[in-house]
């Protein structure tokens, strides 16, 4: 290997190393605006030397790999972080708008409608027989009414888009999970081949990325240089497989969601990423929604209590001022029997508690009722098909279908659940209206119209008043929100540290890229100077006769 010809090749073996760094050069520039790209390089390697003459002579050199500029522990801190970002934007984009659809800071929110209707009554007490108090009285509680009915509807419809977005996440989830499966596949084969799968690498890591900003993944790569993926504690993607997640409804409650990957629920297990911001808002807004339906039934409870105890001016009495409570009673999706819940109704409204409860069947012939907000029992009896159920100031009827309910069988009965949606007005005649508490009092007496005002200061729900239980509830909305967007904040800054860092690291600097153009340049060309000299000495040596 010490003759002209060994040079030659050695000088051959630099023009192709040369050749392949410029092509290797000239792909990082091309690729120097695509997001995700990681710069590549020319890995050079010596060749073996040869031995002649009791010496070694070196061979030239030889691109062994084209590797990429990486760090894996630097990707994996920013799919962490970008998965936190997602989820505390998301969740504050959605506490954001629960606010704005509260809408308690410019005078026309529900704060104001209560003090309105309370300044009515007190209007009453002071003018009872006033025709003109008793209609803005109405009106005061009609506008009352439409406000809470229009934040109940623009609730139920972002509950029902938060619901829409989910269900849309999960099937971009598995899309992405597909995907990556299949990439597994084409660079476990391009690797396993000896050559390096660069560009199919940046790809699932781009897909790995955004996969993150659904929801919270960890990776871990085999051997094959395939990646397993895990969501929730179970695998998403397992080599060149993917399994499918799904999101349907609880079977207990059609007010909640569940989220299913392999057959097991796993939304209590995610912890970032847009699912979870969307989740953690949805849980907001069913939190206010059910603090919404307390108040509405609370009003509705209190000042018909103390209205039907009163004398209208036209002689009635008994009258209830809002319309009564309805009770929504439905069965468990989990039930096994075939009986049926109907529709119950209010018996007491005075010993209405306005808790949630569940009727728990042990067998065919037993049940129990359970008050699921104190978790105490508060009735039990034997079932007889058809009979009606009665405890606390509540009524429901449960019928045996093709068959009697079946032992583990529950049944929700709620007299809340729709409060603030069907929360209206049920006195139209302004006569109606019961300030005196005597019909002799009629129509001077402004007693019961008093106590109506008076129930504006009474510590009616979780010992507070209706005005002061309604201001927690936007004053920790308001301080929830405030914290999601200084988390999302703080979190958006660590994800363009990180990314900076990353781009220190694996960018592409055109400048960089451009000096490696021109050593490359003269690499290749002082390689050509030895094939063209050597081929100068070839050409003397054949001249020689």
């Amino acid at each position: 290997m010490s003759s002209l010809n060994g040079v030659f090749n050695i000088a051959k073996s630099a023009l192709m190393a040369s050749q392949k760094a410029l092509n290797v050069t000239s792909h990082n520039i091309s690729n120097a605006n695509t997001d995700g790209y990681t710069r590549q390089r020319a890995v050079l390697s010596t060749n073996d030397p040869a031995t002649f003459g009791g010496l070694q002579f070196g061979t030239g050199v030889s691109v062994t790999a084209i590797a990429r500029v990486y760090d894996s522990f630097q990707t994996v801190q920013l799919r962490s972080a970008v998965s936190l970002f997602s989820g505390y934007e998301t969740a504050g984009r959605h506490l954001h708008a629960l606010e704005s659809i509260l809408n308690d800071f410019d005078g026309s929110g529900l704060s104001s409608r209560l003090d309105d209707l309370f300044n009515a009554f007190q209007e009453l007490a002071a003018n009872p027989s006033s025709y003109g108090e008793r209609s803005s009285l109405i009106a005061r509680a009609t506008v009352l009414a439409d406000t809470m009915n229009s934040i109940d509807g623009a609730i139920r419809e972002n509950v029902a888009g938060i619901r829409g977005s989910i269900e849309a996440k999960v099937s971009e989830i598995n899309g992405i999970a597909s995907e990556i499966a299949g990439l597994n596949q084409r660079i476990s084969a391009i690797e396993l081949s000896g050559m390096d799968a660069n560009d199919l690498r940046d790809r699932r890591d781009i897909l790995l990325e955004d996969l993150s900003g659904f929801v919270d993944v960890s990776v871990a790569e085999n051997e094959h240089g395939q990646v397993d993926v895990f969501l929730g504690g179970s695998f998403i993607v397992a080599g060149v497989k993917s399994a499918e997640m799904t999101a349907g409804t609880d079977p207990d409650s059609t007010d909640s969601f569940k989220l299913y990957l392999n057959g097991a629920s796993i939304e209590s297990r995610i912890s970032g990423g847009g699912i979870k911001g969307d989740m953690d808002g949805y849980a907001s807004f069913k939190d206010v929604h059910s603090r919404l339906n307390l108040l509405a039934a609370s009003l509705v409870k209190e000042v018909n209590l103390q209205h039907s105890s009163g004398w209208g001016l036209d002689g009635s009495t008994g009258v209830d001022f809002f319309n009564p409570l309805s009770v929504s009673a439905r069965s468990a999706g989990t039930n096994q029997g075939g009986a049926v819940i109907s529709g119950g109704a209010v018996t007491d409204l005075s010993q209405l508690t306005l808790d949630d409860y569940e009727i728990r069947f042990s067998g065919p012939g037993a049940y129990t009722v359970f008050n699921a907000a104190q978790n105490s029992i508060v009735a039990t009896g034997a079932y007889t098909s058809g009979s009606t159920i009665s405890f606390d100031g509540l009524s429901v009827t449960i019928t045996d279908g093709l068959q009697p309910p079946a032992a583990g069988d529950k049944f929700m009965v709620s007299a809340t659940e729709n409060a603030a949606g069907e929360f209206s007005v049920a006195v139209a005649d302004p006569d109606a209206i019961a300030a005196s508490s005597t019909s002799a009092g009629v129509p001077g007496d402004n007693t019961n119209a008093a106590a109506l005002a008076a129930l504006r200061d009474k510590a009616s729900m979780e010992g507070a008043t209706f005005g002061n239980f309604y201001t927690r509830m936007v004053t920790d909305l308001g301080t929830s929100a405030g914290n999601a967007k200084a988390r999302a904040e703080a979190q958006k800054v660590y994800v363009s540290e990180l990314r900076a860092a990353r781009e220190s690291l694996s960018g592409v600097s055109i400048e960089e890229e451009a000096i490696n153009l021109v050593r490359l340049q003269r690499a290749y060309e002082a390689a050509a100077k030895v094939m063209s000299t050597v081929d100068r000495m070839l050409e003397t040596l054949l001249n020689i006769r």
